[in-house]
């Protein structure tokens, strides 16, 4: 199922599967385009050689499959199946028409403050039913949610933690080190509140253009631990949603909202027109400091 230059598998069949498009990789995958023998078109995610050789990544794509196959919900991306093929271990998704919020922040006609500040409303409703699922999903960033116009999906669970299974290996951090959480940091127990920083570090992203922390990644786990983000509002944030940002990313959990509803309900509250004047002036200042 694989070479170094992908695209040769285009038009190849794989199991019962039609290959029509190499459309992405992760870490330990690669996802395709597919189409089922009736005719459905489907993305096909799928280990590459070097995970499909380690028994802990296997296990790691199993279990995603199966808190997966927990979810439900339009703005969570479906799965509608999972086995091996010659050896190799894929999973069958729902082919969702989008890019990731991360790409389009970064294309050349990035989304407006009021499309980015609806993805991030959209994920509450999407982490909600998560987490009453009994699932924490660990790595909430801009490259985990895809947007197609306006509606935004929440995907890749591949280091989700089942609150109802064991407890994850002493020491071991999960999550993406600019976006995780003090808890996630430190090795510590999460639950849904672990989901709601990672949120708020992608909506300071997402209104900022930066993430709130960048350096080595122990200067990351050091910083998200002990050192508050950057002042949203020195970026042309208002004052409202700063305060909606800072909030969802307290240090300690309690501090925090308690889930995905009312960090939505904060957000219905900041005015977005005095929102976006905030960001057209910070933008022209950043500009003006480049001259």
């Amino acid at each position: 199922m694989y070479h170094e230059d992908q695209d040769v598998w285009v038009g190849r069949q794989y199991g019962p599967y039609r290959i029509t498009q190499h459309i992405g990789h992760g870490t330990v995958s690669n996802v395709y385009r597919a189409e089922t023998p009736h005719g459905e078109e489907v993305a096909l995610k799928v280990l590459t050689p070097f995970a499909e050789a380690r028994a802990e990544v296997r296990a790691l794509f199993e279990q995603e499959y199966e808190l997966m196959a927990r979810l439900d919900h339009p703005l969570v991306l479906r799965v509608f199946g999972a086995g091996v093929i010659g050896g190799v271990h894929y999973m069958e998704m729902e082919l969702f028409e989008g890019e990731t919020l991360w790409d389009l922040m970064n294309s050349r006609r990035p989304p407006s403050l009021a499309t980015r500040i609806s993805a991030v409303q959209q994920m509450c409703a999407a982490l909600d039913h998560v987490h009453e699922r009994r699932v924490v999903h660990r790595d909430v960033k801009p490259s985990n949610i895809l947007l197609d116009g306006e509606r935004a999906s929440l995907f890749d669970f591949g280091l989700a933690f089942d609150m109802d299974g064991p407890p994850s290996p002493a020491g071991r951090v999960y999550g993406s080190p600019m976006y995780l959480s003090p808890e996630q940091a430190l090795a510590g127990e999460v639950d849904a509140r672990t989901d709601i920083y990672g949120l708020g570090a992608t909506l300071y992203t997402a209104v900022v253009g930066s993430a709130p922390f960048y350096g080595e990644r122990n200067d990351l786990l050091h910083a998200h631990v002990k050192e508050a983000p950057p002042d949203p509002r020195r970026r042309g944030v208002s004052a409202a949603l700063a305060e909606v940002i800072l909030r969802a990313m307290e240090k300690d959990p309690a501090d925090r909202f308690a889930g995905g509803a009312d960090f939505a309900a904060a957000l219905a509250t900041v005015d977005l027109t005095t929102a976006e004047r905030a960001s057209r002036k910070g933008l022209l200042r950043r500009l003006a400091g480049r001259r």
